[in-house]
């Protein structure tokens, strides 16, 4: 629905481009990520992981 879609609202000449991710599902990027030197970085910086399901739904 959004590849090859411009960005008219925003008066951009930019247009949208969708590609398949190298790390594919959620298990696999949290792997990637526990591990990573970002998690050393700044709090504001690292990548942040909301529950889905649940009563915790929506938290961090």
């Amino acid at each position: 629905a959004f590849n090859g879609k411009k960005w008219e609202k925003f008066n951009s000449e930019k247009v949208a481009s969708l590609a398949y991710a190298r790390i594919q599902g959620k298990a696999a990027l949290i792997a990637h990520f526990q591990n990573s030197s970002l998690m050393n970085e700044d709090k504001r910086c690292r990548p942040i992981l909301f529950h889905t399901e649940g009563p915790n739904a929506g938290d961090q």
